[in-house]
Parts: C-alpha cells; sequence; structure tokens
C-alpha cells in the first residue's frame, strides 16, 4: 500500500472536482495542488505532444512532494484547421473567455465544426519511478456561441457539444459529463490501475439485503464505462475500509447510495467468492439481512440511477449484475423465513 494521499496535479478547481468525483470511491485522499502546504512554480509545458505534458507534469509533481501523482493534459482539435489549437489549447491566450473568442472566431467562415477533445492521463510513483499512462477521445461539434450558464463552465466547456447527450459538457451534471466525457473514459482506466497497484488484492464487501414491508430494496447501478454492470439491479455495498467494522460499512454504504439508514438484523452465514483475474484480486461478497430505521431514499445519481422495492419471487425476473443473482438464488430460502421471523 502506498500512502493514503494521492495528488491530482492541477491547481483548476473544476478539473480537480471533476477528476475526485470518479475517483472517489477508492480508499484514497485527492489532494489538488492547490491544497498542499508548499507553494511550488507550476512547470513549464515544453512537450509537443498531450503525453509528452502530462507526464512532464507528473513527474514533476511527484518529485516535489514525494506522493503518487496523477496529471492529464487535454486539447481541443478542430477538424476544419487540422487539429488546432491541439496541444497548445490551454496557451493560445490568457484566460478561458479569450481561448474561446479565438476558437469561434478561426472558425467564422467555415461550415466544418467537428472537434475532438483529447486527453492523456498518467500516473507517477516517485518512489518506484513507474510511469501509467492512458488516453480519451470525444467527438463532438463547436456551437456559435457559448454556452452561458452550467456547473462545468471552464475552459472550451461552454462551446463543446455532444449530440448524443443534446448538450454542452458545461451544462452537463459531473456524473453525465463523466459518462462520455475524454476524461471520464480515461480516469476509468486510471482507476482500475490504482485499484490494481495500491489496494488490497482480496477486497472485502458486505452486502445489504434489505427489507421493508415483505419486499426487497435494489439499486440500479450507474456504471456507463463498465457495461458489465451498468444499469444492472444491485444490493447496496462497498468494499470494507481500513479500520471500519461490517456494521459502520453498511450504514455508510448503504446511506451514501440509497439516502436510507439501515440495522443489520441477521447475518445470512454465506460468502460469495468472486475472481477477477484481470485486475489480479478477488472479492469476497457477504450479504446481510437489513431493516429501514430512516432516511428518504434519496439516492446518490453519481453511482444509482434508479432505486425499487421488489417481490421477493419476482425479484429474479429484474436484470441483476451476475454476482448478486447468484447469491440471491443462494439465500432466498433464508431471507424468506428471517423476513418472517424478524417481521421485515
Amino acid at each position: 500500500m502506498i500512502s493514503k494521499k494521492i495528488l491530482i496535479a492541477t491547481t483548476n478547481k473544476g478539473k480537480f472536482e471533476e477528476m475526485k468525483k470518479f475517483l472517489e470511491d477508492l480508499p484514497f485522499e485527492f489532494l489538488s495542488v492547490n491544497e498542499l502546504e508548499e507553494k511550488f512554480v507550476d512547470p513549464e509545458e515544453t512537450e509537443e505532444t498531450l503525453l509528452g505534458n502530462a507526464i512532464l507534469k507528473a513527474k514533476y509533481y511527484g518529485e516535489k512532494t514525494g506522493l503518487v501523482s496523477i496529471a492529464d493534459d487535454g486539447g481541443l482539435f478542430l477538424d476544419a484547421l487540422d487539429g488546432w489549437p491541439g496541444v497548445k489549447s490551454a496557451r493560445i491566450a490568457d484566460t478561458d473567455e479569450k481561448r474561446v473568442a479565438m476558437v469561434l472566431d478561426k472558425l467564422q467562415d467555415k461550415n466544418n465544426r467537428l472537434a475532438s477533445f483529447k486527453v492523456s492521463l498518467v500516473v507517477y510513483d516517485p518512489q518506484t519511478k513507474n510511469i501509467f499512462a492512458t488516453s480519451g477521445e470525444t467527438r463532438g461539434e463547436i456551437l456559435q456561441k457559448p454556452f452561458v450558464g452550467g456547473i462545468n463552465n471552464y475552459a472550451y466547456n461552454p462551446i463543446f457539444y455532444i449530440s448524443d447527450m443534446k448538450k454542452v459538457y458545461a451544462e452537463m451534471t459531473l456524473q453525465e459529463k463523466n459518462s462520455v466525457s475524454h476524461r471520464g473514459k480515461a480516469l476509468y482506466k486510471i482507476a482500475s490501475y490504482l485499484q490494481h497497484m495500491y489496494t488490497s488484492r482480496n477486497v472485502v464487501v458486505p452486502l445489504g439485503i434489505i427489507i421493508k414491508d415483505g419486499k426487497i430494496m435494489s439499486t440500479l447501478r450507474n456504471d456507463p464505462h463498465n457495461p458489465e454492470y451498468h444499469k444492472k439491479w444491485e444490493f447496496p455495498g462497498g468494499s470494507l475500509e481500513m479500520g471500519e467494522t461490517i456494521e459502520e460499512n453498511l450504514i455508510r454504504e448503504t446511506k451514501e447510495e440509497s439516502g436510507y439508514d439501515i440495522e443489520i438484523v441477521s447475518s445470512l452465514d454465506y460468502i460469495h467468492v468472486e475472481d477477477r483475474p484481470d485486475r489480479n484480486y478477488q472479492v469476497c461478497l457477504i450479504p446481510y439481512l437489513c431493516k429501514i430505521v430512516g432516511g428518504d431514499g434519496k439516492f446518490n445519481d453519481q453511482e444509482v440511477v434508479d432505486l425499487k422495492f421488489f417481490d421477493l419471487d419476482d425479484f429474479l425476473n429484474h436484470d441483476l449484475i451476475l454476482a448478486n443473482d447468484i447469491i440471491y438464488k443462494k439465500i432466498l430460502n433464508k431471507i424468506k423465513s428471517l423476513a418472517k421471523s424478524h417481521n421485515l
């Protein structure tokens, strides 16, 4: 294990919040350059490629701080202008407003407004000198004038329009943007790498089998970069963190995902072990019968698309995540028995 702290090597608050939100399920504390006690002069981005600049920044801050550092370099590539401004996207002017104005001016007499947002993302470990690099790209088009408002209204986000979403980057929620953006595609690979390299190879995940009025609660997972799990029903739960009890974990994870407060009623005496050879670890899924004791059911739309209560026998007719389907078939009779004896 490395230190719990990982540096996201940017001073851009919008970019930092976007990246931190994507990675928040990992058991690390993510810091921005702005949060460092010691202040550093930003490195000059002298490389000719996005990848080169991302490596330069990750190594610079990693060596300065001793922290595993994540850095990116991205750019807007305009089809009609042979990829301009590309790797120089952040340096064609000294403010976001001026940069956007320059792009719109250059495209004023062009019919082709198609463009790509590209990014290179790098993780650098100053202890081992290891570098992991990945990239992402999203196609879109440039509006005639900037969108006003939105929560991601920085850089070129106000003019980059995604037809499938019918929105510009600027007006998307963080969850929406991370599901389609160039950076979101790269961050999915970064998250897998960090989990593979720096977390326990055996992951314990308590699952909440929550019964209310004879029905079972389930959440529809929001995981667009992982089709194996996206928009499939599952039980709330997450990996057990260092120093955390199973009860604390289930209470925290269920509240975060579903908005409900729960209490463990009983162990279900079953463990499902799932090997993940692609990431070199295994997951131990341990279900517990639980009941709702409070909360409002306002689920976290970063992680959850929907939340419903199902009849116990009908639940298997819906599209469950495979491991949850296997577990539920194994413990259904016990759930029925315990739910009846505890008047759930």
